[in-house]
């Protein structure tokens, strides 16, 4: 960033974010030097913050948007975030040990959701899960990373995973910048001109593409949970649980049912004993009697 021709080092705020982009797009339009320094600045830091799950990412993906037409820069921000979500799990694959111990439930959850629990859904490639998991954000996405590093999965499938996980909301980022950009380079005092604006029909199915793209996930969130869960696959499981649970119960009921007759063993000899000396008394009480 310090290589730039900027004043603002890093955006707080909307302010400092318009202020960035406008600095950046005037640099990159000076020449194809300028360009190129600004994407190897764009691409360095992108790589860098994902690899190391440093948050802001999103703001580089709001000034590809600004600086770049949206279709290229959607391809060259998911790029982007694939390269740096890879270099994650591969940081994170040396300390498997250490992050088995320390969450090993969660880890085991994740494992399960990515590698299926039969072989029905072993069918389903590693990618395709991963995908899913991505789109319907159950696990957080630095979390993945890790888990993919600390299980172990394949890059080739961390590869496809990611890229078609982070395409559409790289696509909502980048289509927000360029509707900024849209709106700040038609800077009028009269508001009228600038509502104009946002009701032209560009702006409008821009803003339908937006909807679109970012409701898809949360709508068909349902179905992908249930593709990942894969509840076919817990029926045996729930029913060899259900059948195991019976059997203990069983077991339990007939463990009681001895302690509760145990007692009346000692009750019936005693009464066995009772009911000789009553017989011996009765005798010996007759004997005495005078015939």
């Amino acid at each position: 960033m310090s290589t730039l021709p900027i004043t603002v080092s890093w955006p707080r705020n909307i302010t400092d974010l318009a202020q960035l982009g406008r600095e950046l797009h005037g640099y990159a339009q000076s020449g194809a030097g300028p360009m190129a320094h600004v994407l190897a600045v764009l691409s360095v830091t992108a790589v860098w913050k994902h690899a190391w799950s440093i948050p802001g990412s999103v703001i580089w993906n709001v000034l590809a948007g600004a600086l770049f037409s949206p279709a290229y820069a959607t391809l060259l921000l998911t790029m982007l975030t694939t390269i740096g979500s890879v270099f994650a799990s591969l940081l994170s694959a040396p300390m498997a040990p250490f992050l088995t111990k320390m969450f090993p439930k969660a880890l085991n959850m994740t494992r399960s959701a990515l590698e299926g629990q039969s072989d029905e859904d072993a069918k389903s490639s590693a990618w395709v899960r991963l995908s899913i998991l991505r789109l319907i954000g159950i696990v957080p996405w630095s979390g993945i990373n890790i888990a993919c590093g600390v299980c172990g999965v394949p890059i080739l499938d961390c590869v496809l995973g990611t890229f078609i996980g982070a395409l559409p909301w790289t696509a909502v980022t980048c289509q927000i910048g360029d509707i900024l950009q849209t709106v700040a380079s038609n800077p009028s005092p009269n508001p009228q001109s600038v509502q104009s604006l946002l009701a032209s029909r560009e702006i409008i199915m821009k803003l339908v593409f937006l909807t679109v793209i970012s409701l898809a996930p949360i709508l068909g969130r349902d179905h992908l949970r249930a593709w990942v869960s894969s509840p076919a696959s817990y029926a045996p499981v729930s029913q060899n649980a259900a059948n195991d649970e019976r059997v203990s119960r069983w077991a339990w009921v007939k463990e009681w049912r001895g302690k509760i007759h145990m007692p009346s063993r000692p009750r019936s000899r005693a009464r066995e004993a009772f009911q000789k000396e009553l017989n011996v008394l009765i005798r010996e009480k007759n004997e005495s009697l005078p015939m």
